[in-house]
């Protein structure tokens, strides 16, 4: 009989991986140096490997210290620097290294089970570094995700998914509907798990679960939508390269889009969404930029760097309350070092990236950057990185020849600081991207793109000869700078460069045009965000060679205190030809129920009560199209002809992108308030696009009595905001005629206290509007479905008040569910017979059931579902962070290997010390939601914790040492009456 130790555990999410390198900046110095730092960290089954590094000219021993007694292995500690140079004190939890100073580095192995803090002193006592172990606050709680607007509802999910959009009908018969998901659509159709989607490929991940993905399923006419992408007739499309498009990975265009002496290697190739990313410039905090305002940015794919990424992100979707369409939301973290050292910055960001439809489809992009760290963050630039790529159906859009024609296309201007757009060869398909929403980028350019895993310096200058003679300066992304295409040849004539391949022709990838930048000069260049001509090309002139499509984003430069969020946010909507096409427009309107745009009594006098109108507009088949709108109405009787435009035949066939200009809607006669204005666009073949809302605000004459306005969200008695959650973001505007200063503003909630927000406010600018909010208001004192009332006050220095009620109702939602992601059944000795079963610990999170559903919804019963305990595989990691790594083609070969079965663990299931048959276990359940209460929290962890026992067992050969892993799925079931 065979008796191994084995450490079991389960994860529900994913085991935290942490292996890193930090650079070395060697210094010269007059003065003797003690110095000490966390260089790379290794996972093993029984323990965790850190390497230190050190430098020792003034002294030969460190202390060190930790916040747990027996967490380091001194044993081996000893095996490595000697025996009589290891000095444990285990009462102070300290232990005294002498080094050789002609070394840089020791090996130190620590308990990889329990958390604690590392700190590295000098003898005198100095501190020079401490390092969370095991840290749970990196693997934070699924059930509080980050993100400043309204959280309720949200469902953590260790699968990766698709949400649909709207289906929209066209007049030929067929239909479309659009689709969101984070990185490859393959991947998030075959719901692959975050934790699998986050494992390495080469020297990158499986994929880049930081891209925000978008496509359209089509269906032809007698083809349904709903059968998706499999269906006879029905066909799928996407915009970002290696979004969907894996027939493509063993193209030789594909494999060679870099420089033809370092081929792309499998990092690169057409899966994964492998080179679109969202980050920013912590990296320069590691390696600091040799120019200002070009600092060093890092994917986040780049294998074991807590600047990259902390640990594996966190996935949720929900329902959304206002629109009834599934959203998605992925939250990562990243922080410039692992280890904390006196007298260094180590900031650290919190990156939310949530992606929803709004009530036409459009895909809406909101990404928020967080600094969740003890530090400032000095000119924060966050970046949305996206490399473009038309496909269809798994691969780039071909011609007749089979030449990929979704790439290597013409990026053009949408106008008006609008944004961009681009279109495949054959114009079966366009992308377009709108980033003139509220809190859109600072500056974006159409150029080229980046690889995702990959640290680079922004700017680095190498000194020649006397600082002359052979210096060099090299910029890399965004920064980069455009190369020549071609030179003259001692043959007569000219020849491609190295940058250049007259194949296609075009740059090769990520270069651009010998004037351009990929994709700014530096922080402050807003790129080709002032572009007000429509569907004029981007960078260069109409015939210039083209270059690997992509688009660029950054937020401005802006110190970003502790706790502060900098946002970043476009849509973007792909359309499709189709046999037939329904208009498309877009009106530079963009006022919502939440964020209607405000129209003061003196504007609309200056305006003569007209609202000017301007936009855009394409139509792939129609030559003639007229605008219809109505105002507060939804009534086809109330519809008006707002204008007619006309077309070539030639510029109809190319879907030439039209201005709107010159064009003015009379508003005489409306009240103060709120109104909603819509749109829609008919062509002369009868084909109707989708609908565009427009929601204002026409403010009240300013008089000297205070007034206060809630403009945002959008309530009344009758009509109550529709709220899913406890606190509610507030927009309004106040003015005062004559008081140059406002005793307070407050509110209050029903009949709960009176709550002041603001005493003592200067009203510079008197008789006109000025704007404030409230961000998070708290309402959680009102946990029922009524109708409830919150009385926003206003008091000016005169004493006159002035009041505004804003009406909400908690709506019926669904059910809730976290838990933690990690549950320990420790270490133990196994046999084929088994031995005593065993309870679960639980480190850290709980097992809640949250129920949102209306009164007297029934009870409903938890599940739990266990996979078989398989053990862990060993991860063997190199590279060591070298990016010249990432220029080194690995060509791929068949798959030939065997697949071994994976060792496994036989487990008896226990629950209230009876066993259990089968691997489903009901846990418990709500209770009957009898009360008037909105929400009702169940918390069934003791239950699990007291009542659930495990009996592992080995199979007859015995079971070899390791850690063993299952994955567990908790869900809701309806309870049996």
């Amino acid at each position: 009989m065979k008796k191994n130790s084995l450490l079991l555990l389960i994860l529900i999410s994913s085991l935290l991986l942490l292996f890193s390198t930090t650079s070395v900046k060697a210094e010269t110095t007059d003065t003797s140096v003690t110095d000490a730092d966390v260089a790379q960290v290794f996972p093993h089954k029984d323990n965790t490997e850190i390497i230190v590094s050190y430098i020792l000219e003034d002294q030969k021993e460190l202390v060190l210290k930790t916040t747990e007694k027996n967490v380091l292995d001194i044993e081996a500690l000893k095996k490595e620097l000697g025996e009589d140079n290891v000095l444990d004190d285990l009462e102070k939890n300290e232990t005294t290294v002498k080094l050789n100073p002609n070394k840089i580095s020791f090996k130190l192995f620590v308990n990889n089970q329990k958390s604690f803090t590392l700190s590295v002193h000098k003898t005198d006592g100095e501190e020079i570094f401490n390092y969370d172990v095991n840290d749970t606050n990196q693997t934070r709680d699924i059930a509080i995700p980050t993100d400043d607007e309204d959280e309720s509802g949200w469902v953590f999910s260790e699968m990766l998914k698709v949400s649909e959009g709207p289906i929209l009908e066209h007049s030929d018969g067929s239909s479309t509907r659009p689709l969101l998901y984070f990185g490859d659509y393959n991947y998030a159709i075959q719901k692959m798990s975050i934790s699998d989607a986050f494992s390495p490929r080469g020297i990158s991940r499986i994929d880049s679960l930081t891209t925000p993905g978008t496509a359209v399923l089509y269906a032809s006419k007698g083809s349904r939508i709903e059968d998706g992408i499999k269906a006879k007739g029905n066909h799928i499309y996407t915009d970002h390269y290696g979004d969907h498009q894996e027939n493509d990975y063993d193209m030789i265009p594909i494999i060679d889009m870099g420089l033809k002496r370092k081929p792309r290697g499998i990092e690169d190739r057409s899966i994964g969404s492998s080179r679109s990313y969202t980050s920013n410039n912590l990296y320069n905090y590691v390696v600091k930029s040799d120019g200002i305002g070009v600092p060093g940015v890092s994917g986040p794919n780049k294998i074991g760097e807590s600047y990259a990424m902390l640990d594996t992100p966190k996935f949720y979707y929900r329902t959304n309350p206002q629109t009834g369409l599934e959203e998605q939301k992925m939250v990562f973290h990243q922080k410039a070092f692992y280890a904390y050292k006196k007298g260094r910055n180590n900031p650290e960001i919190t990156t939310t990236i949530k992606l929803s439809f709004n009530k036409v489809g459009r895909v809406q992009t909101k990404i928020a950057f967080k600094n969740t760290g003890k530090y400032a963050f000095g000119n924060f630039v966050g970046l949305s990185n996206h490399d473009l790529s038309l496909n269809k159906d798994n691969q780039e859009i071909k011609d007749n020849r089979g030449k990929g024609i979704g790439n290597y296309v013409k990026l053009r201007a949408l106008g008006n600081h609008r944004g961009m757009y681009m279109q495949s060869g054959d114009n079966q398909v366009r992308t377009t991207y709108y980033l003139n929403r509220e809190n859109g980028p600072a500056g974006w350019a159409g150029r080229s793109s980046s690889k995702s895993y990959i640290a680079t310096k922004g700017f680095m200058h190498s000194p020649g000869l006397i600082e002359v003679i052979g210096s060099s300066n090299e910029r890399y992304y965004p920064w980069k700078v455009g190369k020549d295409d071609h030179t003259w040849s001692l043959l007569g004539g000219t020849k491609p460069t190295k940058f250049f391949n007259d194949d296609i022709p075009g740059y090769r990838s990520p270069y651009v045009a010998e004037h351009l930048y990929n994709a700014f000069s530096d922080y402050w260049d807003k790129g080709d965000l002032g572009r007000e001509d429509v569907s004029g090309r981007l960078g260069v002139k109409e015939n210039d060679p083209t270059w690997d499509a992509g688009l660029t984003m950054r937020t401005s430069p802006r110190d970003l205190l502790t706790g502060q969020t900098i946002k970043l946010e476009y849509e973007s909507q792909i359309d499709v030809k189709g046999t037939t096409f329904n208009p498309v427009f877009e009106l530079d309107l963009h006022g919502t129920n939440d964020n209607p745009q405000i129209i003061s009594d003196k504007e609309f006098q200056n305006n003569k009560g007209k609202l000017p109108i301007t936009g855009t507009w394409y139509d792939f088949d129609s030559t003639d199209v007229t605008m219809y709108y109505s105002i507060d109405s939804e009534d086809p009787e109330d519809e008006q002809i707002l204008f007619n435009r006309f077309q070539s035949q030639k510029d109809a066939f190319n879907g030439k992108l039209n201005d709107i200009t010159k064009v003015n809607l009379p508003l005489k006669g409306l009240d103060s308030g709120m109104h909603t204005i819509r749109f829609y666009m008919v062509d002369k073949e009868g084909h109707r696009s989708q609908m565009q809302e427009h929601v204002l605000k026409i403010s009240k004459p300013v008089t000297n009595e205070p007034q206060i306005d809630v403009t945002s969200p959008r309530a009344t008695s009758k009509d109550p905001y529709k709220v899913y959650g406890e606190s509610i973001d507030i927009k309004g505007t106040w003015s005062d005629k004559n008081s140059e200063k406002i005793k307070y503003i407050s509110y209050q909630i029903n009949n709960y206290d009176e709550k002041i927000i603001r005493e003592n406010i200067p009203n510079p600018t008197l008789g006109k509007q000025n704007i404030g909010d409230i961000d998070g208001l708290d309402i959680s004192c009102c946990n029922n479905f009524d109708k409830n009332k919150i009385v926003f006050k206003i008091v000016d220095e005169e004493g006159l008040v002035g009041t505004d009620s804003f009406y909400f109702q908690h709506v019926p939602g669904g059910l809730t569910l976290s838990a933690p992601e990690e549950i320990d059944f420790g270490t133990l000795a196994v046999s084929p017979t088994g031995g005593t079963p065993v309870k679960p610990t639980i480190k850290e999170g709980k097992i809640v059931l949250g129920d949102y559903r209306q009164q007297d919804a029934p009870p409903i019963s938890v599940s739990l579902k266990m996979d078989k305990f398989y053990k862990e595989e060993e991860h063997n990691d190199q590279g060591g962070g070298d990016d010249s790594l990432a220029n080194i083609d690995i060509p791929d070969k068949p798959d030939t290997k065997i697949e071994i079965p994976k060792e496994a663990l036989v487990h008896d299931v226990y629950w209230k010390d009876k066993l259990i048959n089968g691997n489903d276990l009901i846990i418990g359940q709500s209770a009957q939601k009898t009360g008037p209460q909105w929400e009702y929290k169940t918390n069934l962890t003791e239950d699990v914790l007291k009542n659930l026992k495990i009996r592992f067992r080995s199979n007859e050969n015995g079971a070899s040492s390791g850690k063993y892993v299952s994955h567990w799925t908790w869900q809701t079931v309806d309870s049996v009456q």
